[in-house]
């Protein structure tokens, strides 16, 4: 098994995702802690005099124009040290996909650690076996974080609709698991989860993306940072703003309460709208559906010409103007942030925000997807023993 061992599609649920290259290798950050380092530690903590337990798993960004993705390297119990597959993080996606069923067939003695429990389609139409067994992250240390009994798919053949094989890590959190078809595979009793969410010991998950100076760093040709972290937490740190995920959704959403264009009130959402703020750990800009025509009907200065991916949606218009954002829940807790273009790198501006009609990519709900120049603009947190989303300001 090598790390891009076949033909796959970089695949995301809510954008258009950003390949890693193919060559792209890991390379540990840190050396491994000795033992007189993990006896002192272990001793701090037993003292209430360090921080909560974390561990830190190793992320590669990748960015082209405005977009980025994160990537992180997985592996299984078995294979040879080293052997790991990349796989897109992606809040958008609620399972955990591998790209091959071959590489675990392949361990000597699988069964000992892993149980088909039966046959299903994933979400981007791969034929795959619905897993149960120990999926290994890399850390920073060049050493495997293990997630025990971990339900997953690996496919077994290509997808007949596109080709190629998926490789998405579904970060996404929501309540309750079977709100998303794709976790409740026909004739199979069981209901998969995200995979962080089988860490019951390191429930919440911090992406700790690099600057955005970092992730759109305009001197590397391949667009590629090791500076980022998906950092899991016994406990929650410190600072974090809390919101419920909007129950019975099939997307790790929140509530948009208000949208602010270059200081201006937009009145968007319309009241009434029932409408979700869906949670993307990448992509690009904001966009939004707006059907009342609340915005998407106004040039808003300074105009931005459409993205290519908006070809598949309706009457949309663009632009690079600030924007402030209020997210809340449905309990009333609220958390309000900014994205100001001018703070983004020059390679990364020129578009903060899409307003469509009709987006291809908000599947048919109304509301808005925070983007993934949200995620650089604010600290993100995922509660996964709560179905809950934290924000921070950054440096916070």
């Amino acid at each position: 098994m090598e790390l891009l061992s076949v033909n796959r599609l970089t695949r995301a649920a809510l954008h258009h995702a950003v390949p890693l290259p193919r060559e792209h290798r890991p390379k540990p950050r840190r050396t491994k802690p000795g033992r007189v380092s993990k006896l002192f530690t272990g001793m701090m903590r037993m003292v209430g005099a360090a921080p909560p337990a974390s561990v830190d798993i190793s992320l590669s960004t990748v960015s082209l124009a405005s977009s980025f993705d994160a990537y992180l390297y997985a592996g299984f119990a078995g294979s040879p040290a080293g052997m790991n597959v990349s796989l897109i993080l992606d809040s958008g996606n609620t399972v955990l996909v591998v790209p091959r069923w071959e590489d675990i067939a392949a361990i000597p003695n699988w069964q000992a650690q892993y149980t088909i429990l039966g046959q299903a389609t994933e979400p981007w139409g791969c034929p795959a076996n619905v897993v149960q067994g120990p999926i290994q992250l890399l850390t920073d240390t060049g050493e495997p974080f293990v997630i025990e009994a971990c339900v997953f798919l690996a496919c077994t053949a290509d997808s007949a609709a596109g080709g190629g094989r998926t490789a998405n890590f579904g970060a996404g959190c929501i309540e309750p698991w079977t709100a998303s078809g794709w976790n409740t595979p026909a004739g199979i009793p069981v209901t998969l989860k995200s995979p962080l969410a089988y860490a019951t010991g390191t429930p919440f998950a911090e992406f700790d993306y690099a600057t955005a100076d970092e992730v759109f760093n305009a001197a590397n040709p391949q667009g590629v940072s090791e500076k980022s972290t998906l950092r899991l937490y016994g406990a929650a740190p410190n600072g974090y703003q809390f919101l419920q995920v909007v129950a019975n959704c099939p997307w790790m959403a929140l509530r948009p309460k208000l949208l602010k264009i270059a200081s201006t009130a937009t009145g968007w959402p319309a009241p009434g709208a029932n409408a979700i703020a869906m949670v993307d750990s990448g992509g690009t800009s904001v966009y939004l559906s707006d059907p009342t025509g609340l915005v998407y009907g106004t040039i808003w200065p300074p105009a931005a010409a459409n993205p290519p991916w908006t070809s598949g949606s309706v009457n949309c218009v663009s632009t690079s103007a600030n924007l402030q954002i209020s997210l809340g829940d449905d309990r009333g807790a609220s958390f309000t942030y900014t994205i100001d273009e001018a703070a983004l790198p020059a390679s990364a501006q020129g578009l903060t925000l899409v307003m469509c009609q009709v987006n291809e990519f908000m599947r048919g709900q109304p509301g808005m997807n925070i983007g993934g120049l949200s995620v650089l603009a604010v600290q993100l947190m995922v509660d996964y023993s709560a179905a809950r989303v934290g924000f921070r300001a950054l440096g916070s």
